[in-house]
């Protein structure tokens, strides 16, 4: 029986800016699960989110129609080379639980690590390959593992990972998560936890936009399954 999925997304904007440049979407996969996208614009303010938004839209929907998480980075790349002639750049991961495989799969084209809890521990994985956007050739990373209860996997941006450097130190993601039981906290308390403490380090005021998006996989549900999805967005005037 396939594990439950739990997923959630926590963001905030730059400081001083109206707009993330930071979009994250989840979309359901054709032969079952569901698949989490990340894309950091560079930049802040509107027009990294135009330019966050045209990435996502183009992996979302290749997704959708069950292109194969590595051809979709790579398209998205093309696509964006295209259209931007290599002067312009973005992150990209895509975290998929793939139940037609049994399989949570990660595809990334970052500089940042991601962190990932197994049943040996966690540990930080730096394998990302670089952003989208700016070289032709440029491929993802390419990362399988089994879809078991007890999987958890957190993804955030630049601005989370490098939170603090403006003050001379930076703690980084396993320092962000100490303390926390990623195998036992809900996803939606683990992704406010480390947004928190993200602002915290950049003393209040973050100094770039901030996405951290986590995937935990638990044990399957024995009643009747119902699907959810929670979204709360503050609207500014």
């Amino acid at each position: 029986m396939p594990p439950g999925i739990e997923l959630a997304v926590a963001k905030t904007h730059k400081f001083g800016t109206r707009e993330s440049g930071d979009t994250a979407e989840v979309v359901e996969r054709p032969g079952g699960g569901v698949s989490l996208v990340v894309v950091d614009g560079q930049g802040s303010g509107a027009p990294a989110k135009r330019l966050s938004l045209m990435v996502t839209g183009k992996v979302i929907s290749l997704l959708s129609e069950g292109v194969r998480d590595g051809a979709v980075a790579r398209a998205a790349h093309d696509y964006l080379f295209a259209q931007r002639g290599g002067r312009v750049s973005c992150a990209l991961d895509i975290v998929s639980v793939d139940l037609a495989t049994q399989e949570l799969v990660i595809t990334r084209n970052s500089e940042v690590p991601m962190l990932l809890q197994r049943c040996a521990g966690l540990e930080e994985l730096t394998d990302a390959s670089g952003r989208i956007g700016l070289y032709p050739r440029t491929r993802p990373s390419l990362l399988r593992f089994p879809a078991e209860p007890g999987l958890v996997a957190v993804v955030a941006s630049d601005g989370v990972a490098l939170a603090g450097r403006h003050f001379g130190h930076t703690p980084g993601l396993m320092a962000l998560a100490a303390g926390l039981s990623l195998t036992e906290a809900p996803a939606n308390q683990l992704a406010d936890t480390l947004l928190q403490r993200a602002i915290a380090a950049d003393q209040g005021h973050p100094r770039d936009d901030m996405t951290v998006a986590v995937i935990r996989l638990v044990a399957p549900i024995d009643e009747y399954p119902v699907r959810r999805l929670e979204v709360s967005l503050p609207l500014q005037a």
